[in-house]
């Protein structure tokens, strides 16, 4: 628990991309800005993309996603917000955070809890995705996956990506889509077929993994044909989407667009001083979009908190 007091101009949760760059901000303008992340600094880039290059954040060519993170927590600090480590329980339409430790207070809220990965709900999947044992979001330690077979579901940047990483540490890789196009970045599948880094199968669905302690194979239907056929595997990645982490709002009372938290233009939501930023909000699931997100949704608190002539 933060020392003197429990209130504070800003209080994010969520210390991602967008919660990262919103306390950054926010504690630029002069606020006492908190941000709260349950889990680990960073979000999923942190979490499971750690080991993955991102290439495609401005004005950095090319880092890994944890330096990528670490240098935010670093900016953040510097700047004078507070990082608490505590895992919100619930948010109140008067502003009260309540984690497990105890409970806050701010003149404004940013919603910044972005998302997790999402589930097929078929055999086997959930029974090989702990401890190691052949089920994974992405390649998230490549050390795990060297000279495995690899069998990666999905059809978006995070597929094609992860068969770029895993090709660093093996050479039999699946790729398997259920449609007949990809919908991530043409450069990176061009590259795949270029340099046959995977053996792709599209019209394709997983439909049940198996194996005693670990993966040893997997069922794959043609969705053309129906025909069914079982492919002997080490690893399977389930780049599969992501879905919000919205339960924490569920008694908010907040306007949803589908699964999204719906904003406007200056990243307020329905809610009274309660803002949203982040793939929480948005389908565009790119670090550099949360970040300018974030960074929107803090000038625009400001703008709430302070009011200034110019606003």
């Amino acid at each position: 628990m933060v020392e003197n007091s429990s209130h504070f101009d800003v209080i994010v949760v969520g210390g991602g991309p967008a919660g990262l760059s919103a306390g950054i901000i926010c504690a630029y303008k002069g606020l006492r800005t908190a941000v709260f992340e349950g889990g680990t600094w960073g979000g999923l880039m942190s979490t499971i993309y750690p080991y993955k290059h991102i290439t495609n954040y401005p004005g950095v060519p090319k880092i890994l996603a944890s330096h990528l993170v670490s240098e935010w927590v670093r900016q953040t600090v510097e700047q004078g917000a507070y990082l608490i480590p505590e895992r919100v329980l619930k948010v109140t339409p008067d502003r009260v955070v309540i984690t497990e430790e105890a409970e806050y207070s701010a003149q404004v809220i940013i919603l910044a809890t972005g998302m997790k990965p999402n589930t097929l709900g078929i055999p086997g999947e959930r029974k090989f995705s702990t401890q190691n044992r052949g089920v994974y979001p992405y390649v998230t330690e490549p050390a795990l996956f060297r000279d495995k077979r690899v069998l990666i579901v999905g059809g978006g940047d995070t597929a094609l990506d992860a068969v770029i990483d895993a090709s660093a540490v093996t050479d039999s890789i699946w790729l398997v889509h259920r449609r007949s196009a990809f919908r991530g970045a043409e450069s990176t599948l061009q590259r795949i077929r270029n340099d046959n880094l995977a053996q792709i199968i599209l019209n394709t669905e997983l439909i049940e993994i198996g194996g005693e302690s670990e993966v040893s194979w997997v069922v794959l239907e043609n969705k053309e044909t129906g025909k069914r056929e079982k492919l002997e595997t080490d690893t399977v990645v389930l780049a599969v989407g992501l879905v919000p982490n919205t339960e924490i709002f569920s008694e908010l009372g907040l306007k949803m667009n589908g699964k999204f938290v719906n904003v406007d233009s200056q990243m307020r939501t329905n809610i009274e001083g309660v803002f949203a930023a982040g793939d929480v909000v948005s389908v565009y699931q790119l670090a550099t979009i949360a970040a300018a997100q974030g960074a929107l949704a803090a000038h625009n608190a400001y703008k709430y908190i302070r009011k200034p002539y110019w606003a």
